[in-house]
């Protein structure tokens, strides 16, 4: 009996010396699209061809919380946005016509500060995919 005392006794003061656990969960107010926004460098290259180097901007969807606005996406002038859903750590524009453009295509984060996307635009005529790296200026 006293030894069980005594192992009871001896586990309960292991547990003074053991560290605290603290789950850390996600802010819940925090912002997906955050890390997305700013300018960035596209470097992109045609599957078949040439290669061009192009700024697109990148702000917040003031009309949904889940979006983002990627103005001059795929090198269509700066007067035209498209708009990309974001997840984690990727922006995925669905299909949608800009500037006359059937676009679509994905972007995904590696690091704070590059992104690499693969996307296609049709103009009617001709479907042509890219690929690009995106980099934070």
């Amino acid at each position: 009996m006293k030894q069980n005392r005594f192992i009871l006794y001896l586990l309960a003061s292991l547990l003074f010396f053991l560290p605290a656990c603290e789950i850390e969960e996600d802010d819940p107010d925090a912002d997906l699209r955050d890390k997305f926004i700013g300018t960035w460098r596209f470097d992109e290259s045609e599957v078949k061809s040439n290669q061009a180097f192009y700024n697109v901007s990148i702000t917040y969807d003031p009309g949904n919380s889940s979006q983002v606005l990627l103005k001059n996406f795929a090198n269509v002038g700066n007067f035209h946005s498209a708009y990309g859903i974001v997840t984690a750590d990727r922006i995925t524009i669905p299909a949608q016509t800009v500037a006359s453009l059937n676009i679509s295509g994905i972007g995904n984060l590696t690091t704070n500060s590059t992104m690499n996307w693969t996307y296609a635009v049709n103009d009617g005529a001709d479907l042509i995919s890219y690929a690009a790296i995106a980099s934070k200026q």
